[in-house]
């Protein structure tokens, strides 16, 4: 037997279209504006990495069925899916995760403005995900994403399960375990303690408890230990409530960020924060017709090599 190498599904997709890989699959450049995202998947595997290969071709299943509903549900803060096929997930390619830009604020800082407006951005789209009957289960910088103009597009559905559901993936400090260090039911209360964190990462430029070390961490938020949120004026209270599972319903929490910025704008003479609270209508006007096109020349390319060959 050989050695494994990795498994692409179509010719065209070699080492210089490689973007990326994670734990649900890998990621491939189509051009400026595509990326495809599929199993990662081995020819010649090893018994783990049949293992892992199986597990990917799970994850990405499970994000292929959270996008067939959103795309007939299309919301301007979630990535877009362009067209689900039987290999993999073709979807808008973006700049780069807000993980990475939140790692580079000394160097390029962010404004207020632009931090209350992602805050306002993710509570916005998780609550699209809630009406659509889902919960995201593993929220996270890493997992939102952020277009040319630093717009939140939240991303990363292989985690993806219906409100009710026990969560697939447990990831502190977005998500809390029970006393016995079993996952949580998804619903109102894992996915505010995720936005929570969320906004706590992206108002102070790093993740609670990130000087801990991560069994002490864990530890800390079971026993519902959490960092000093006294210092944000405008949020901060929201995020300990987010933490303590408070509100009823991620449209609940929503509403209430809105009207705390609201609050926060009108109280600004100079007229900061004029921008922060922006329509965020469900009805994205991301128009995917030409995008949806390229994919198919794509496939038609594919096809013809293949047949060449």
């Amino acid at each position: 037997m050989g050695l494994a190498t990795l498994w692409t599904p179509f010719p065209s997709l070699t080492t210089d279209k490689f973007l990326s890989r994670g734990s649900a699959g890998q990621i491939f450049v189509i051009n400026d504006s595509i990326v495809f995202k599929c199993p990662t998947l081995f020819t010649n595997p090893a018994p783990e990495q049949a293992q892992e290969s199986e597990e990917s071709v799970k994850k990405i299943e499970r994000e292929k069925s959270v996008y067939n509903v959103l795309m007939q549900h299309r919301h301007r803060n979630i990535v877009p899916g362009i067209l689900c096929v039987p290999e993999g997930i073709f979807m808008q390619r973006l700049q780069c995760t807000l993980r990475a830009r939140l790692d580079n604020c000394i160097a390029s800082p962010i404004s207020l403005e632009t931090q209350l407006r992602w805050i306002q951005q993710v509570a916005s789209a998780m609550e699209w995900l809630e009406r659509l009957g889902y919960a995201h289960g593993d929220l996270r910088p890493a997992n939102i994403l952020l277009d040319a103009g630093e717009m939140i597009r939240v991303g990363d559905f292989d985690s993806t399960v219906r409100i009710g559901e026990q969560l697939l993936v447990t990831t502190a400090p977005f998500c809390k375990l029970g006393t016995d260090y079993e996952a949580p039911l998804a619903g109102a209360v894992s996915e505010q303690y995720a936005v929570g964190s969320c906004i706590y990462n992206i108002r102070t430029g790093h993740e609670p408890f990130h000087d801990f070390d991560g069994p002490v961490m864990v530890r800390k938020l079971m026993n519902n230990e959490f960092p000093p949120t006294s210092s944000d004026h405008i949020l901060g209270d929201v995020v300990q409530q987010c933490w303590l599972g408070c509100y009823r319903s991620i449209a609940e929490l929503e509403h209430g960020i809105l009207m705390r910025l609201r609050d926060y704008c009108r109280r600004q003479a100079d007229g900061i924060g004029a921008n922060i609270i922006q329509d965020c209508s469900k009805d994205s006007d991301y128009t995917e017709q030409t995008l949806v096109s390229e994919c198919e020349a794509f496939l038609s390319r594919e096809n013809d090599l293949l047949f060449k060959a």
